[in-house]
């Protein structure tokens, strides 16, 4: 029996030719995901405008801020009741800029970043867009922290007397691109805190311990389990047993770095 087939605008309809009619859901429930999918789209190109208006704003108050501090009025400082005559000094005006320009980068980089992925923008990643420009503010400060407290260690003058314009527009330019490069920066402070705050660990002996406790033992420690290889034993160790590890038991190695473990294979089929 041939069917005909015909539209109501949501589906499509199977008519007999005899009065007897079904509906096909397959045509709404894709006109379905097509809206679905358009409102999504909607949504997100939505949220990511809000982002771009709020880091226009951000990077306007930064701005301000800017000006602000290198003409010496301090006007938020002066409508929250702060002794200005504290912060007319070229220190606070080092630390300060380096702050702002902090929040600076990290508002470009905010808006670069949605200019250049806008087409593929989720609404779930409004959060990192909104702290972009006090992260760069943030990271800027510890860059600034990092560099004058090693110029320090390094017998460098770092009084607030012998800082110049020249030194103020150095630290108003690493600022900058700590905020813009956040990505590089936290990459950079990692190394860093695993080098000044370097943690060794004692390599527990799991010799003769079954695979799972023996895993479970240098997890315990801190430890990643490397490299597990399988050996045949002659002594009749049972399949599984670890016969060996490296680096060897005591020794001290950094905190989340890895041991290799030899681990008993089953007895060969004869």
């Amino acid at each position: 029996m041939a069917l005909k087939k015909s539209s109501n605008g949501y589906g499509q309809i199977l008519s007999d030719g005899n009065g007897h009619k079904g509906f096909n859901g397959n045509a709404h429930l894709k006109l379905i995901d097509v809206q679905d999918n358009l409102q999504d789209k909607d949504s997100h190109r939505r949220t990511a405008g809000r982002c771009t208006l709020y880091l226009i704003i951000m990077l306007a108050l930064f701005g301000w801020l800017l000006f602000d501090t290198w003409i010496g009025s301090h006007s938020l400082a002066r409508m929250l009741g702060y002794d200005l005559t504290r912060l007319n000094n070229t220190g606070f005006r080092l630390v300060a800029f380096t702050i702002i320009a902090g929040g600076l980068g990290g508002s470009v980089d905010g808006i670069r970043s949605i200019m250049t992925f806008g087409d593929s923008f989720n609404s779930r990643h409004r959060w990192k867009y909104i702290s972009l420009p006090l992260m760069g503010s943030t990271l800027a400060l510890f860059v600034y922290a990092l560099l004058r407290s090693t110029i320090g260690v390094l017998g460098g003058n770092v009084s607030s007397e012998s800082i110049g314009n020249t030194q103020v527009l150095a630290n108003f330019a690493a600022g900058a691109l700590a905020g813009f490069g956040s990505k590089d920066v936290f990459i950079w402070l990692d190394d860093k805190v695993h080098k000044v705050f370097q943690v060794t660990e004692k390599v527990p002996n799991v010799k003769g311990k079954p695979q799972e406790v023996a895993v479970a033992r240098l997890q315990a420690a801190q430890l990643e389990v490397g490299e597990v290889s399988k050996v045949q034993q002659k002594n009749g160790k049972p399949a599984g047993t670890v016969v060996a590890q490296s680096p060897p038991p005591e020794a001290q190695i950094d905190r989340g770095q890895s041991v290799d473990i030899a681990v008993a294979a089953g007895a060969k089929a004869n």
